[in-house]
């Protein structure tokens, strides 16, 4: 049933704890004891693992710097599930773990801080970890100059793009102030102007028959938290289709910052935090886009794995604070487990723009189409309790979305 999400305990990043906790995953999501994925993954099957391997170092500019893993998916959690793929392959198929990184990571300084590289020779099954993006910055010095952008290989299968047309939630919002990753907006108005919206998507992620997500459980200081649907970010080679924000404040169209003082002062700041409080109206829109651009693919079949072990809270998602969540969640759905994700860090999944417009279009009661399971146990009323669960912080512009027992009531 992919209505089910599960919630298990776990403290550390021991491989046998970590274990253990996906074996109570698998068995209160119904699967077989002895090949657990077996119900979703054949042998010949190419099968894509998604990390969040958003950077590979604390930047510069943080005011503190925690343990990287409040930040991205611990290898050990990345291990465990591939390790439950290759069962299910039976030797035959294909294993690849990948990402398209924040154009500044260091793909290499990532791979040798997490060494999941070992993995390629591990399994009976061919297993390739990729970095996907065809172009990164070298420097945080140069970042958003897309001509002092370095070129790659990129994914080795080729993009695939896809136009959502007037199924777009930026359809009819005026793209002339649109910014994506670069200075040079002029390929992102481009992508996104009339009937054309289009996001290109890795091939490897697309073309494969299973997608598996392992998101790190994080807030996120544009749009409230970052699980599943918002690590589709991850998803596209092409970075500067992705539009975060309108230039300007409220009066004069933009999005960039709350009003006119907040954007004159981000002119000369050195640390500038550009679409970041709850009314930027844009990025949650071109989050619903991705996902709705990922189901185009009728056929893929998706888990999910959240790692909430050392989670991230307050600045997210580059400068949270490390949060001992000590929790996995997992599902067959990555819409509901997100849903149930963040009503279980404290929010109220209504208040997260994305998320409450699929709740709304998609017509989810959440007590009655979202069963949450821990321990073998379904939790009544998970979304409608008075409790707070491992109650996240959040930076105070976001505290609005934090749950109340009133949200739980209406």
């Amino acid at each position: 049933m992919t209505n089910l999400v599960a919630i298990a305990d776990c403290d550390s990043y021991n491989a046998e704890a970590i274990s253990a906790a996906m074996d109570k995953l698998c068995e209160d999501l119904g699967f077989d004891k002895d090949n657990p994925f077996g119900g979703f993954i054949k042998p010949g099957m190419r099968v894509f693992i998604k990390p969040n391997w958003v950077a590979s170092r604390w930047r510069e500019s943080a005011d503190h710097k925690d343990d990287l893993y409040c930040v991205i998916t611990h290898p050990a959690v990345i291990e465990a599930v591939a390790d439950r793929v290759a069962v299910a392959l039976q030797g035959q198929g294909e294993i690849i773990i990948a990402d398209n990184p924040s154009i500044d990571a260091d793909f290499e300084e990532l791979m040798m801080h997490t060494g999941i590289r070992r993995l390629e020779r591990k399994y009976d099954v061919p297993c390739h970890i990729l970095d996907l993006r065809p172009l990164v910055c070298p420097s945080l010095d140069v970042y958003g100059k897309k001509d002092k952008m370095m070129a790659q290989r990129g994914d080795p299968l080729g993009e695939v793009e896809v136009n959502l047309g007037r199924s777009s939630l930026l359809y009819g919002v005026d793209s002339a102030l649109f910014r994506g990753v670069f200075d040079e907006r002029e390929d992102t108005v481009a992508a996104h102007t009339g009937d054309q919206q289009l996001y290109t998507f890795s091939k490897s992620l697309y073309s494969a028959n299973v997608y598996i997500s392992i998101p790190k459980m994080k807030t996120h200081q544009k749009v409230g938290a970052t699980l599943n649907l918002k690590g589709l970010v991850g998803s596209i080679a092409k970075k500067n289709q992705l539009v975060h924000w309108r230039l300007g404040y409220p009066e004069t169209g933009g999005d960039e910052y709350p009003d006119k003082a907040s954007y004159e002062a981000g002119q000369c700041a050195k640390v500038t935090h550009r679409g970041s409080w709850p009314g930027n109206d844009t990025i949650w829109r071109m989050v619903v886009d991705l996902y709705q651009a990922l189901l185009t693919e009728p056929d893929r079949k998706y888990f999910t794995v959240i790692d909430g072990i050392m989670a991230g809270d307050g600045q997210g998602p580059f400068c949270p604070n490390a949060k001992y969540a000590a929790t996995m969640i997992a599902g067959e759905d990555l819409l509901l487990a997100d849903i149930a994700t963040v009503r279980y860090m404290g929010f109220d999944p209504r208040k997260i723009k994305y998320l409450g417009y699929l709740i709304e279009k998609e017509g989810i009661d959440l007590e009655r189409d979202i069963d949450v399971v821990k321990d073998g146990i379904k939790l009544d009323h998970f979304f409608s309790s008075p409790c707070l669960y491992k109650d996240f912080n959040v930076l105070d512009r976001w505290k609005e979305i934090k749950f109340s027992q009133k949200a739980g009531e209406s």
